[in-house]
């Protein structure tokens, strides 16, 4: 007797017709060949800034418009492995400010940072790239702290309620990932203050942070000279 062939000969080509279909899809899992880049704007000024991506405007694949002072995009998905040059432009004049080359690793996460040193009108602005830690523990919350408040007076100091941690950072620079595991107590909480005002102290609320959540503390500074920061979560 003839044995019956249960294989279905159109199979496979249904099977690879999936795959390549999922393939096209941009979501919030990496697909092969892709990095994902965010844009932060630290620089104190009443015209918002463009991003070029190797000439094409980011808000082309962002979907958000120039970005104003102290607001930065979500991630959005570029191609790894590639080089770009990346353009800081005025949204009005169009005029450059400041440029870097960069390639993004596939399947890593990136941050890029508009800048100045100082707040001399001479200082040219500048542009700052890391790379971002997404990875989540669901026993801890993690956050980072960089400090681009270039119009304060002095150093930033940083602890929590329980005095389990205390660090002092000046501008550029950044602190490790602070793993906090207490994110449903007010000991939680975290302080920070300038080393030449110790009587002002700002606060990040435990109640803003949550087990599984990786967070970047953006510290930012006032045209008066005063603090300010921002908790953007990283995944």
């Amino acid at each position: 007797m003839k044995k019956r062939n249960f294989l279905n000969p159109t199979l496979p080509f249904i099977l690879f017709a999936i795959v390549l279909f999922s393939s096209c899809i941009k979501n919030d899992n990496f697909i092969v060949g892709d990095s994902k880049v965010r844009v932060f704007n630290t620089i104190i000024s009443d015209t918002s800034t463009n991003f070029y991506f190797n000439e094409a405007l980011f808000n082309s694949v962002s979907g958000v418009t120039a970005l104003a002072t102290s607001t930065n995009s979500s991630y959005f998905v570029v191609e790894a492995d590639k080089e770009y040059k990346i353009d800081s432009r005025n949204s009005v004049t169009g005029t450059s400010n400041s440029e870097i080359k960069e390639m993004f690793a596939l399947g890593k996460n990136y941050s890029i940072y508009y800048t100045k040193t100082d707040s001399l009108p001479g200082t040219k602005p500048k542009l700052i790239i890391f790379q971002d830690e997404v990875r989540q523990n669901d026993k801890m919350a993690q956050i980072i702290f960089i400090n681009y408040g270039y119009t304060l007076r002095s150093k930033v100091i940083i602890t929590d309620r329980k005095k389990t941690f205390t660090e002092t950072i000046g501008y550029g620079e950044k602190t490790g990932y602070r793993q906090i595991l207490d994110v449903d107590s007010s000991k939680s909480t975290i302080f920070l203050n300038l080393v030449d005002s110790t009587g002002v102290r700002d606060s990040i609320s435990f109640r803003n942070l949550a087990k599984g959540k990786v967070y970047t503390v953006i510290i930012e500074g006032a045209k008066n000279g005063k603090m300010k920061q921002r908790l953007v979560p990283n995944n």
